[in-house]
Parts: structure tokens; C-alpha cells; sequence
């Protein structure tokens, strides 16, 4: 997901169409991914609660990186118009934002590495118990 948004700030032509497609297959990955993950490494008894707190980062990651930050970046790169309201023309209005984007990828690929370091006893007793039966 990381490329795709570098590739989204790098604002080549034609980076648009392919980073949106790299991080749009990532978002959809992370979706389809996130109910297994959550069933082997936590179990079924309170499923719904945990489910919907790993859900709970699409909304909260909407408002924190596109209402807040590229907003907020926005305004900074924007230039003031006649009318009292701000306007930005060019792939440098969002570059930043898409950047930081970037970052938060790798910082969260990261966690997955660990978390995926951290939890392979689990999932050797699950293929163990799967093998017995």
C-alpha cells in the first residue's frame, strides 16, 4: 500500500489509475484478511466486539488522514482567492499528505511483521491440532 500512495504523490502520468489500483487491492486484501485473523488468534467467544474494534480503523483512519491531516495540508498549501476561500491547483496540493500516507503503511507493515512473529506458536498449535484430527 506504501508504493501505491508513493506513486499517487510522485503524480506521474498515469501513477494515478495504478496507485489507486495498488492501494485499492491492499484495502481489499486487509478486509479479507481481518476476520480470519481475528477468529484464529482471539476465538469465537466475543468475536463481534473484537471484529468490530479491528473494523473500528477504516472510520477513524478516514477522519485522521482525509478530513484532518489532508485538509489541514491543504489550507497550507493552498493560496488565498478573491472570494475569501483557498484554492490549490497541482500535484503538490496532496503530496505531503500522500507521503505521511506512505509512512503510516510501513510503520503498519511493520506491526504486521511483528505481530506475525509473535503469534506463529499459535498458528504451528493450530496446523499441530488440524494434523491429529
Amino acid at each position: 500500500m506504501g508504493v501505491g500512495y508513493i506513486l499517487l504523490a510522485m503524480a506521474m502520468p498515469g501513477s494515478l489509475y495504478i496507485g489507486s489500483l495498488i492501494v485499492g487491492i491492499c484495502y481489499g486484501v486487509r478486509l479479507a484478511i481481518t476476520v480470519p485473523t481475528a477468529s484464529e488468534l482471539f476465538g469465537l467467544k466475543y468475536y463481534g466486539l473484537i471484529y468490530n474494534i479491528l473494523i473500528l480503523n477504516l472510520p477513524l483512519g478516514s477522519f485522521l488522514f482525509s478530513g484532518l491531516l489532508a485538509g489541514i495540508l491543504y489550507d497550507m498549501e493552498a493560496t488565498t482567492t478573491a472570494g475569501g476561500g483557498n484554492t490549490c491547483v497541482g500535484a503538490h496540493c496532496y503530496r505531503l499528505v500522500f507521503i505521511i500516507m506512505a509512512g503510516a503503511c510501513v510503520v503498519g507493515f511493520f506491526l504486521d511483521v511483528l505481530l506475525s512473529i509473535r503469534t506463529k506458536d499459535v498458528y504451528k498449535r493450530i496446523s499441530i491440532s488440524k494434523n491429529l484430527r
